[in-house]
């Protein structure tokens, strides 16, 4: 059983709707941006004032400590983070969201073990390793496993309690397979390796992970396929196979939201060097205002039309009624749909910073950065240009991509 502490915690902070708690600590998440710019992470105390919030729980069950909410409001959450700042919304983001993919296949006393920590964070370097590291090997040690790994992207590490690493990750050193387990590693067992060095998405912390010679007993392993379609906790967002790809979407629309806002606020005063009316009496400035508010609200409503629809497919948990994965019909618009966002709002966010002329250039310009940031999320991989590809094959004929139907097969498929 959890903490009653911890359950009468969220009860208490559940009353105030998560979008009024974010505007009551703006100025704070702001802020932390700047910070975090800086430092290329997240700082230590803005990540436990964004977890008294209840940030990185607002998708676990009630069982848990959490809110149990659906995908729109999820993408509602992360918008209004990246909004205020790009970094900042990526890390409530990838924390709410691996926070609660590690639990589809988690044994619930295990899931109770590690969320009785009300500032649980658990995060995952799964790209390639940056630089000399010591493989992506494990063996089977007794009824453990003996880790030797390093990865990329893993955004939010420096405030994590644990790390989470799928087995598909590692080569198992005994068969040459991907190994058949999946590995929770607790914080003093993961090393932090300094590699996060861009330009967008800068404060995030997207460093590597490493665990060298890292020993993972019984009780901390998950299946190899742990992210499989859930039948143990009801909310569809865990049989969702686009859970993590909608979230992504969600931080390009709050980037994109803020920096529309922002050019607004500056169009309201700059007169542009040699003209002698503001920005805002201009028609070729209106102009684009009106056309960025269309595109975003455009693409902000199929994300959240076809992500609505997809679970509403869903259902109930497959024992009351409800499907155990989508079919490819609700599938493919709701990918679709986040790739899109992701690359309009990047073009809409490099027309708003034309706009502004040397102004969004400028390094203290909110715009500046949210150019980074827009261009930085549309970069990953899933919610890349390339989608456009792979889903428009599907319309001529061919068969979906092999990565789609991994993301939505059951565990014993």
């Amino acid at each position: 059983m959890m903490n009653t502490e911890i359950l009468d915690r969220q009860r208490e902070i559940s009353k105030t709707p998560m979008l009024q708690r974010i505007a009551g600590i703006r100025d704070k998440l702001a802020a932390a941006g700047d910070e975090a710019q800086r430092l290329r992470h997240l700082p230590a105390w803005a990540s436990k004032e964004m977890a008294e919030i209840g940030l990185y729980r607002y998708v676990l069950p009630d069982e848990l400590g959490g809110e149990d909410l659906r995908a729109r409001q999820q993408i509602e959450i992360i918008e209004a983070v990246s909004a205020i700042d790009g970094s900042v919304g990526w890390c409530t983001q990838i924390s709410s969201e691996i926070n609660a993919l590690v639990i589809r296949q988690m044994p619930p006393a295990f899931a109770e073990r590690i969320f009785d920590d009300w500032y649980a964070l658990v995060c995952s370097g799964h790209g390639p390793a940056n630089g000399p590291n010591p493989g992506r090997r494990a063996r089977r040690e007794g009824d453990g496993w003996r880790l030797n790994y390093q990865g990329s992207f893993a955004s939010g590490s420096q405030n994590a309690t644990w790390n989470f690493l799928m087995g598909s990750m590692c080569t198992d050193e005994d068969t040459g397979k991907t190994a058949e387990a999946s590995f929770m590693v607790p914080k003093g067992e993961f090393e932090i390796i300094d590699t996060w060095d861009t330009s967008g998405m800068r404060g995030s912390g997207s460093h590597d992970v490493r665990m060298e010679n890292c020993y993972v007993p019984p009780d901390r392993l998950l299946p190899g396929r742990s992210l499989a379609p859930s039948e143990i906790w009801d909310n569809p967002t865990y049989r969702n196979p686009t859970h993590a790809i909608y979230n992504k979407a969600a931080v390009a629309l709050g980037v994109c939201r803020g920096a529309i806002d922002n050019f607004i606020d500056l169009a309201m005063g700059k007169v542009p060097w040699g003209l002698s009316t503001t920005l805002k009496d201009q028609a070729v400035v209106q102009y684009r205002v009106g056309e960025a508010q269309a595109k975003l609200m455009a693409v902000r409503a199929f994300v959240m039309e076809t992500q609505d629809r997809l679970e509403e497919h869903l259902g109930p948990l497959p024992a009351k009624g409800g499907r155990l994965q989508p079919d490819w019909e609700y599938f493919w618009p709701a990918l679709l749909a986040c790739a899109h966002a992701a690359q309009t709002c990047r073009e809409v966010v490099g027309v708003i910073n034309n706009t502004a002329g040397t102004t969004g250039c400028r390094m203290d310009s909110p715009l500046e950065r949210q150019l980074r940031d827009a261009q930085q999320a549309a970069n990953h991989a899933l919610i890349s240009y390339r989608h456009y590809e792979q889903l428009g094959k599907t319309f001529l004929g061919h068969e979906p991509a092999a990565m789609y139907l991994e993301l939505c097969r059951p565990v014993d498929a």
